[in-house]
């Protein structure tokens, strides 16, 4: 009989070994493994669901560029008009038809494989958790925990699912009725029609509000959910939902213990989990290295690889010029870089607007092992400033913003804008805070803004593409066809 193949890869089931303080696996079908077994104690389930993690930052479908979760925030921002491609040598190099719109666009790409088998390898395999974990011999605090972060894991997968493959949430429109991604909810072999965009949302919060129930702060390492980091994502949904009474409420819950890091921490290289305001990210291990695989392979400014030396990442000049001198951020880019104030490998050039936020130890670096920040307090201040500057609290936003941006600038005075204009100046320093780490794509389309990158530093050779209006097809991914064969309950985008 042959396989549904979403269910294939959502069933793909994690065999761990354990590695210091965190965990290292290899994974099979979950044909040949019994779950319950897996399940059996909280020490077996803390392994699975160790795997899950590990999920994030594998190698799919055989492609170097394109290494789990840290590949997909790389990307998501090349798909916007902040991080771009520095050189003419990356024309045909490692994101370039992800940063011209082709990729995601042609149902045979490895663009519009990977991220749906990735994410549904975490759903299918959180899945088999939350299936599971109530039987496992153990502490309940220890299996409340595990089922808490099963069902956050599934709907981070389902979150990034939806806003690729499915239209923009509209809460002008609800019920969103357009199509989203099939919601798949426990361990199973058939093929599922796409739910709506709505019923998908429903399930996302759905499984938040529980996790929330389950979790608290304390946790082994960062690396791992806790309630926290829940916070943090129900903060997310919620402006991707212009729900922005939660997402001003779950923010501030999300970052409360968290300290805005230094200027000087600021200018660390953006590699290491331990720093005060990371929530949640990737600790990157020794035996763990994807090598040229890996995030900093790609975007970070001292990595000894072919992408770094020839083709850097580089900030849209634009926003760049937004930045003040006295703003540590300033230092994150080098706008005429020289031998002195850039860091680059041995025959790396050195580009204008050249990138500096995300360095790894040593010049130049030999190692790839660099950390990855999947969450930072920084975005929580930025989402309570939006929220609360989109219900016309003017000034709850500006001092929210305050507190953050004073860290960065000791200049920075606390703004008297309100409306359109704060919600702009915000924005900004959005784009300038998280560059790199994401978020770009997903932000023009829940704001239902169009790309522009015209005016820029922007290569015409490399990008090709300077417009995307908002609604255009283009915006969403194409189902992958191999899904479309197997699965006849699918309905693929427009093409």
């Amino acid at each position: 009989m042959k396989k549904k193949y979403l269910v294939y890869f959502s069933l793909v089931f994690a065999i761990l070994f354990t590695s210091c303080e965190e965990a290292y696996l290899d994974t099979k079908p979950t044909a040949s493994i019994d779950a319950g077994s897996a399940y059996a104690t909280t020490k077996n389930a803390s392994a699975a669901v160790n795997g899950i993690y590990r999920s994030f930052v594998v190698r799919y479908l055989s492609s170097q560029g394109h290494s789990g979760h840290p590949a997909m925030m790389i990307i998501l921002d090349k798909l916007g008009e902040d991080l771009i491609i520095g050189t003419t040598a990356g024309t045909n190099g490692w994101h370039a038809n992800e940063t011209r719109w082709v990729a995601h666009r042609t149902d045979v790409n490895v663009m519009s494989q990977f991220p749906w088998e990735m994410y549904y390898r975490i759903i299918g395999n959180a899945n088999i958790g939350i299936a599971n974990i109530d039987k496992a011999v153990g502490p309940a605090a220890e299996r409340n925990a595990l089922k808490g972060e099963a069902l956050a894991l599934r709907a981070f997968g389902y979150f990034n699912l939806v806003q690729l493959y499915g239209k923009r949430y509209d809460a002008a429109a609800k019920p969103n009725a357009q199509l989203g991604v099939p919601l798949v909810l426990e361990p199973t072999t058939a093929g599922i029609p796409r739910n709506t965009v709505e019923e998908v949302y429903t399930q996302i919060n759905k499984d938040l509000a529980e996790a929330a129930t389950l979790l608290t702060i304390s946790r082994l390492n960062k690396s791992h959910i806790n309630l926290s980091v829940v916070k943090g994502l129900q903060a997310r949904v919620a402006l991707v939902q212009q729900d922005w009474a939660n997402a001003s409420k779950f923010a501030a819950e999300a970052r409360a213990g968290y300290v805005p890091m230094t200027a000087t921490q600021y200018q660390d290289g953006f590699q290491d989990i331990s720093n005060s305001e990371w929530m949640w990210g990737f600790d990157h291990l020794e035996d763990q290295s994807e090598f040229f695989g890996g995030y900093h392979s790609y975007n970070s400014c001292n990595y000894n690889s072919t992408v770094i030396r020839t083709y850097p990442n580089v900030i849209n000049n634009l926003l760049y010029a937004q930045i003040p001198a006295t703003d540590v951020r300033s230092k994150m880019w080098v706008e005429t870089p020289t031998a002195t104030n850039s860091v680059i490998p041995p025959g790396g050039v050195r580009p204008k607007w050249l990138n500096q936020k995300f360095r790894l130890p040593g010049t130049p670096s030999t190692s790839a092992m660099g950390d990855v920040p999947y969450m930072r307090a920084a975005e929580m201040y930025l989402i309570e400033a939006e929220a609360k500057a989109r219900l016309n609290d003017a000034a709850g936003a500006s001092k929210v913003l305050f507190d953050l941006v004073k860290v960065r600038d000791p200049n920075y005075v606390q703004s008297t804008k309100s409306g359109v204009a704060l919600i702009n100046d915000i924005l900004i320093q959005r784009r300038i805070e998280l560059w790199g780490e994401g978020h770009r794509f997903f932000d023009l389309k829940r704001t239902n803004a169009p790309l522009n990158r015209n005016g820029t530093n922007a290569i015409a050779s490399v990008a090709l593409l300077f417009d995307v209006a908002p609604g255009d097809v283009r915006w969403e991914f194409v189902i992958p066809r191999r899904e479309i064969n197997a699965n006849t309950t699918i309905v693929q985008n427009p093409l």
